[in-house]
């Protein structure tokens, strides 16, 4: 992939704009340096999020990181990193051998780690699969199951170390890791459980599976801290004090939660987030999301399926590393366009969507295009 890694100035002049009212203020408040995870393996939904969290968070100050940057150092001089959900296996192989110990010394050597979903598996030890752990926390991954709606139970060790209140937290659960306790040791770590599903996804008559298992865990590795959850608290406004609360424990610090705008008609943008994250398609992604006249939100195969393409006046495909668009939703996409849909795409993003839809360079003309049709309406 030959891409160029930023955009030009007038593209992210679009971005700047938009945060200008009190920057200086809020640039001096950010002080903690955190990084969040772009590369291949992360998927868009849950990334997009914590993108617009991390950024709109006036204590935090976000470096957006992929697997190359922190093989050459990237790490150096973070707070933190947040790891987003996706496959725990190709984040693990995209890392490297040279990544994971880089990964795993910035923890050891005081750094805290947030993830959630594949960036929960990809702390576990390596046993019974290799191919998803880096061996931080004595937890391994029994089971996945399918999403939806999870209560999760907070105790009253969780409830004190992220400054809430016990009891229960609806969250969003997208196959995410069923969490065992493992009878090995991780030389350095000492983890607890701090809340736990509270619901089953097994059939009638079969042992519970989800069930009282660990849904949230934090600790310590060495002079860092970790925590992770199966779940994702990013998702929705309303589970999102548990990435509060997440923070509280990774930093001693309150951070101040972003509230989304309502934007009154705005030039409605889906993109495609199957996969396509990289740190040049988060650049995109914030630059679109900071323009006043656009509401963007991420799709994937399911939410097309549901309908959400209904409310859009844009769809885009950003080049993406991976994926295969299904039959159904093609179908749906192809219906969107006829219906007189604007659909954009550059790179590997072409490859998905009908004949006669528009195909740009880059990154960068995929922002100014978009911009421009958003000013038209």
């Amino acid at each position: 992939m030959n891409i160029k890694a930023g955009l030009s100035l007038a593209a992210l002049a679009v971005l700047a704009t938009a945060y200008c009212a009190g920057a200086e203020t809020a640039n001096t408040a950010r002080s903690i340096k955190t990084g969040v995870y772009a590369g291949r393996g992360i998927s868009g939904n849950g990334a997009t999020e914590w993108f617009r969290i991390v950024e709109r968070s006036p204590e935090l100050e976000l470096k957006i990181v992929d697997s190359e940057m922190i093989r050459a150092g990237g790490l150096d001089g973070l707070d933190l990193l947040v790891m987003p959900g996706g496959s725990s296996p190709d984040i693990k192989k995209d890392l490297g051998t040279n990544g994971v110990a880089r990964l795993r010394d910035f923890i050891k050597n005081g750094g805290g780690y947030f993830g959630t979903c594949a960036g929960c598996c990809l702390m576990m030890e390596e046993a019974p699969d290799p191919s998803r752990g880096i061996g931080v926390m004595p937890f391994y991954r029994s089971g996945s199951k399918g999403r939806f709606l999870m209560p999760v139970a907070l105790n009253g060790e969780g409830a004190k170390a992220m400054g809430l209140k016990t009891g229960l937290y609806s969250v969003q659960y997208s196959h995410g890791p069923i969490l065992e306790p493992s009878t090995q040791l991780v030389a350095g770590a000492s983890f607890k459980v701090f809340g736990v599903n509270n619901t089953d996804s097994g059939k009638h008559g079969k042992p519970p599976e989800m069930y009282g298992r660990a849904a949230i865990v934090g600790g310590t590795f060495g002079k860092g801290r970790v925590f992770v959850t199966s779940v994702h608290p990013e998702f929705f406004e309303n589970s999102r004090v548990l990435v509060k609360g997440g923070f509280r424990f990774l930093t001693g610090r309150d951070i101040t939660l972003p509230v989304r705008p309502r934007r009154r008609r705005a030039y409605t943008l889906a993109y495609y987030s199957v996969y396509p994250i990289g740190v040049e398609t988060a650049k995109t992604m914030l630059a679109l999301d900071a323009n006043e006249k656009i509401d963007l939100f991420p799709v994937n195969d399911e939410d097309i399926r549901r309908g959400l393409l209904d409310h859009a006046d844009a769809l885009l495909f950003p080049h993406s590393f991976k994926g295969r668009m299904d039959r159904v939703p093609r179908g749906i996409v192809e219906r969107f366009a006829s219906r007189g849909g604007f659909i954009l795409g550059w790179g590997n993003g072409t490859t998905r969507f009908p004949d006669g839809c528009r195909k740009c360079a880059n990154a960068e003309e995929a922002v100014s295009i978009l911009s421009a049709k958003a000013s038209e309406d």
